[in-house]
């Protein structure tokens, strides 16, 4: 017992020095990102960015927790167009880009002070011929469920030409839906009580005998029909569709006697199965194919009257791929083959061979467009180069400033606008192994 007491108290002496002298170790923050570690079910307060820029009401949001939807609860997107003011635009006269001066460095210094900085400026975008207070009031009537993507890439073309003119604009969306009488008529009615100068219609014949009806004060743009679609129409209504008329009958000239044609049931493929009809004495044959899944061979196979022969593609673009490689799959060897508008795309360039095509015209009627004006397009994501609905909207968009401006001031795009019809200058194109090669 006398041993062990000692011992005790000298551990417990020894153990208290060792804790008292020990020196406390600063605080150091972390630095990793919270958020990263945050536990499941913590709220984390974000800062929405959905907001345009300029905007003076500021909305912080409150901690909160926030519920998700079970994994197998479908969502839905709602890409319906709203009747809406979508774009009011007020350009700048010019940039410019403030000279900056680097820095120095200690080894540099002898030279620096020797050196001349120039400043660098950006080209001064023309001045806006209009002002705020004399914006071009434009109205685009879309039937979305008619005519689709149209709704959208037509507005778009309509603002990438404007912002590329750098006007002060005031562009009014406005979706009927669809093409019935009342629907129309009510869109109509909205347009007329925003006072707006101007309307451009992508819509089919259907909706365009109602705007032939019902508007007669208004000058009107059809970018998606010729003049021949539609019944009767006055002198306010201009008309920006391909004529495909004058396509055939160009295509007509590389044809032989031996003439067949291809189609997809389509209504523009009955308007063109009549057409070839139209431009050439004779056509002894005739196939609907209604969908890509066609059996080519059973079609192809044997079938030596179709070597030698001037052949329509009268069918969208996939059908008319598999068709020109499934002909010389079975050792078919066309005269010629031909198609229209319908086929000017580079995916054709894709989905073909070289030999598949090498016999191919193709009738173009778009042409090229600023380079600038073909940008901007693009980074609406859809292009004017081969588009023709959205190349003829830009048109319509060009034609309808000329006359806000009285003809003042001349036109960004050549094609003239006869009997209330724009009139394109249609040629024929080969296609080559990477692009479309014009021809003579």
């Amino acid at each position: 017992m006398k041993l062990w007491l000692p011992l005790t108290i000298s551990l417990f002496i020894f153990a208290g020095c060792t804790t008292t002298n020990q020196t406390p170790q600063p605080y150091k923050p972390s630095t990793y990102n919270l958020s990263s570690s945050a536990q499941k079910g913590s709220a984390i307060n974000q800062k929405s960015t959905a907001s345009y820029p300029g905007s003076e009401k500021v909305i912080t949001t409150t901690p909160k927790t926030t519920e998700t939807l079970p994994s197998s609860a479908p969502v839905t997107i709602d890409n319906t167009i709203n009747s809406t003011t979508l774009a009011m635009a007020t350009p700048t006269p010019s940039t410019s880009v403030e000279p900056t001066q680097e820095s120095p460095s200690v080894d540099d210094t002898s030279t620096a002070q020797d050196a001349i900085v120039t400043p660098v400026l950006a080209a001064p975008m023309p001045k806006p011929l209009n002002d705020d207070s004399t914006m071009i009031k434009i109205a685009v009537l879309v039937p979305q469920k008619t005519i689709k993507k149209y709704a959208i890439t037509s507005v778009n073309s309509v603002i990438s030409y404007l912002l590329y003119k750098n006007y002060y604009f005031d562009l009014n969306v406005f979706n009927s839906g669809d093409e019935k009488e009342e629907s129309i008529a009510k869109a109509l009615a909205d347009i007329q009580a925003g006072g707006y100068h101007y309307i451009i219609a992508p819509v089919t014949a259907d909706g365009a005998n109602i705007i032939a009806r019902r508007v007669t004060d208004t000058l009107v743009f059809i970018p998606t029909l010729h003049r021949s679609n539609v019944q009767s129409a006055g002198s306010n209504i201009i008309f920006g569709g391909i004529d495909y008329d004058q396509q055939i009958a160009l295509l007509a000239s590389k044809a032989n006697e031996h003439v067949g044609t291809f189609g997809d049931g389509s209504s523009l493929s009955y308007q063109l199965n009549d057409l070839v009809k139209k431009n050439n004495n004779y056509v002894f044959y005739e196939k609907r194919v209604d969908s890509p899944k066609t059996n080519f061979k059973q079609m192809f196979k044997g079938n030596s009257s179709l070597n030698n022969a001037s052949l329509y593609l009268n069918t969208q673009l996939v059908t008319s791929s598999l068709i020109a490689s499934q002909l010389r799959a079975n050792d078919i060897h066309p005269y010629t083959l031909l198609s229209t508008q319908v086929n000017y795309n580079p995916l054709l360039l894709t989905l073909t061979q070289y030999e598949d095509r090498d016999k191919m015209y193709i009738a173009n009627s778009i042409k090229r467009a600023p380079a600038g004006l073909e940008e901007i397009n693009t980074m609406f994501g859809h292009d004017i180069v081969y588009d023709w609905v959205n190349y003829s909207t830009a048109i319509g968009a060009d034609y309808l400033c000329q006359q806000f401006f009285n003809g003042s001031i001349a036109r960004t795009f050549k094609e003239n606008i006869v009997n209330n019809q724009v009139v394109y200058n249609t040629s024929l194109y080969q296609l080559g192994r990477n692009e479309f090669i014009r021809g003579n």
